[in-house]
């Protein structure tokens, strides 16, 4: 199943496979997005989930505090995504 990533900043769409890791679909994808550890430790892969939904997996408190993942932001390189997603790669201070 395939399905399609919007980020909001430029409008650009993205098709993506099911269960594919956020982070990664960017990345494969030619997305310049900021990331360092890759597994949920250090924060750098904020973005906002503006709809759609992702399957988030274990990480550090301390990368995504439990504030702000209410408020919609997701860890890319945890995110396992679950359908059409729009998402704001401008979302956090970088």
């Amino acid at each position: 199943m395939q399905f399609v990533i919007t980020i909001e900043d430029d409008g650009r769409q993205l098709t993506v496979e099911a269960d594919e890791i956020l982070l990664s679909a960017l990345l494969s994808r030619g997305v310049r997005f900021a990331y360092s550890c890759q597994s949920g430790a250090c924060g750098a892969c904020k973005c906002q989930l503006v709809s759609g939904t992702v399957r988030t997996l274990a990480h550090s408190e301390a990368a995504l505090p439990a504030r702000e993942s209410v408020a919609g932001i997701i860890l890319a390189c945890r995110s396992q995504i679950g359908s059409d997603l729009t998402i704001r790669l401008s979302a956090m201070d970088r």
